[in-house]
């Protein structure tokens, strides 16, 4: 047989034809194993110290305990410390203080309060943006109050937005109120399927869809069938007309059974699907958003938890993980994404429990670094070596001013979500209100600056006439020059000052002709810490 005959008869054999295999399923993976925020902590260091080896990049130093007790109180309080709570830390000897100090925070009530704004800035940006609409946040902001004090989980705090009662008595045209509820997340959004499919990828799931409502996201993988098919689980709202210009009270009605919207345009009707592509299961009974809520807000699903733990992240480290905090996507990758996933797994395998980030984060070598700049390779921000600059908010501001100066504290007895424009507090925060995305990137207006400079309030806060603190350091009979000068500093500035500045401080004193004059001194000296870049920061 030629080599060509015994070719053409291999060739005619009848071999069996290979049928194609579906790809092995993936083994199911086991739950993480549960770690403490101590030892989550932990991993998160080891994982750090691992990057910064392999980039060459030599973290700062520890932040001094003056350091951390003025950034914890910023961050877990919303203010400065008193000085009274700077030298009883200070003056701590316990190891432990650091924790011990995070938990008292946790467990007061100005970490809920100022939690609540932050959250509330998340949840809602736009409430502040318009007159008409600002008288929509007390309501949000005193349901959100009574979930953070409770310790509400984090994910059942999402499904109370998302599938609140909208017409709760379930009668026609019944008028739906803001009080205590969280209905200013539809309120503001118009009760529109497509304002919600936008604001709730974003706050929940840190996606970005909005590109994707006209056409497909030019530079993400999103596509405009997605954006409209994750909008249709809102399709069943309807707002009345006569209610459009009245947001306190309106009537709505929602049709349940709605399960799919026609993308407008292009008239091709889509059904409700959630964006990993997966089609509901629906039950004959289902409510299309307890259906959403239940995706968005389930264990497995991966966009909830890192957004959460990318969010809590930002909060303590100034930008997140993922940068902006809102926009996961694979043009935007994570910076640390071994760190982002431990984060969330731990996140989930707690229950979703705010306040264990919040006590890992926290616990961290890499928070707890100080912000100083001491080697060259501390310059790029993705890389967390040495504590961000941050600027404050504007409610961070006024009430660490209320705090340094001894003005009326609002943070104590007062209700903070009344809305209240004409107090010295609403007209503050008017003033310092800004749209910066990034507290790494607040800029100081001219007419802030003013305000700082000679503003009435500021003025008045820090004349030894008017404000406590300066009055009961110079009218104290046992105090020395230097004793006065480190009460200043500790209550300004959280921290006791130099020998260089006390040298400078005493100079100015003794210049002083009379004992008014020294008062007078005093109070230029409180007032230039208070205008300073280390009052105005964070750090």
């Amino acid at each position: 047989m030629t080599a060509a005959i015994a070719l053409l008869w291999f060739a005619c054999i009848p071999w069996p034809v290979p049928v194609p295999q579906a790809p092995p399923a993936p083994a199911p993976q086991a739950p993480p194993a549960l770690l403490t925020p101590g030892e989550t902590a932990a991993r998160i260091d080891q994982l750090f110290q691992t990057h910064w080896d392999a980039v060459e990049v030599q973290p700062a130093a520890p932040a001094t305990d003056e350091e951390f007790v003025r950034r914890i109180y910023l961050d877990l309080a919303g203010r400065i410390p008193s000085v009274s709570e700077v030298r009883q830390f200070l003056n701590d000897s316990n190891p432990d203080r650091r924790l011990k100090l995070v938990e008292e925070l946790l467990d007061g009530p100005a970490f809920v309060r100022h939690f609540t704004i932050l959250w509330r800035n998340t949840l809602i940006p736009e409430a502040l943006d318009d007159i008409r609409t600002r008288q929509l946040t007390p309501g949000f902001e005193a349901w959100l109050w009574t979930q953070l004090s409770a310790g509400t989980p984090w994910d059942k705090v999402v499904r109370d937005i998302i599938t609140t009662p909208l017409n709760p008595a379930a009668v026609p045209n019944q008028p739906l109120t803001t009080a205590n509820s969280p209905s200013a997340f539809f309120l503001l959004r118009d009760f529109k399927p497509e304002e919600l499919a936008s604001g709730t990828s974003r706050a929940f799931l840190g996606v970005r869809l909005d590109c994707a409502q006209c056409h497909d996201h030019p530079f993400d993988r999103w596509k405009q069938h997605q954006f409209w098919s994750l909008a249709a689980f809102y399709s069943g709202l309807q707002q009345s007309e006569m209610a459009a210009d009245a947001p306190m009270m309106t009537f709505t009605t929602e049709d349940s059974s709605r399960r799919s919207i026609v993308i407008p345009r292009t008239g091709e009707t889509v059904p409700a699907t959630f964006l990993s592509g997966e089609q509901p299961d629906w039950q004959p009974n289902d409510f299309p958003r307890q259906v959403l809520a239940n995706w968005i807000t389930s264990p497995s699903n991966p966009w909830f938890s890192r957004m959460a733990a990318n969010q809590v992240w930002s909060l303590f480290m100034g930008q997140g993980i993922v940068h902006p905090i809102d926009d996961f996507s694979e043009s935007n990758p994570p910076s640390h994404p071994a760190v982002l996933q431990l984060l969330a797994e731990q996140f989930a395998a707690h229950n979703f429990d705010l306040r264990f980030l919040v006590r890992t984060i926290t616990a961290t070598r890499v928070y707890q670094l100080s912000s100083r700049k001491s080697h060259a390779s501390q310059t790029e921000p993705e890389d967390f070596s040495r504590a961000a600059l941050r600027g404050l908010t504007p409610e961070q501001v006024f009430d660490s001013l209320a705090e340094a100066t001894g003005f009326y504290q609002p943070y104590r007895s007062d209700n903070p979500f009344a809305i209240a424009d004409s107090t010295p507090r609403g007209r503050f925060l008017e003033l310092f209100r800004d749209s910066a995305e990034s507290p790494l990137r607040k800029e100081t207006t001219i007419l802030q600056a003013l305000a700082m400079i000679n503003g009435d309030f500021v003025t008045s806060a820090t004349s030894p006439e008017n404000s406590s603190t300066l009055r009961s350091i110079v009218d104290f009979p046992l105090m020395s020059d230097e004793d006065r000068l480190e009460a200043i500093f500790l209550a300004a500035l959280s921290r006791r000052p130099s020998d260089d500045e006390i040298q400078k401080c005493l100079e100015l004193l003794k210049s002083a002709p009379t004992s008014d004059a020294s008062a007078n001194t005093l109070g230029d000296i409180f007032w230039a810490l208070l205008n300073s870049s280390e009052f105005l920061l964070n750090h």
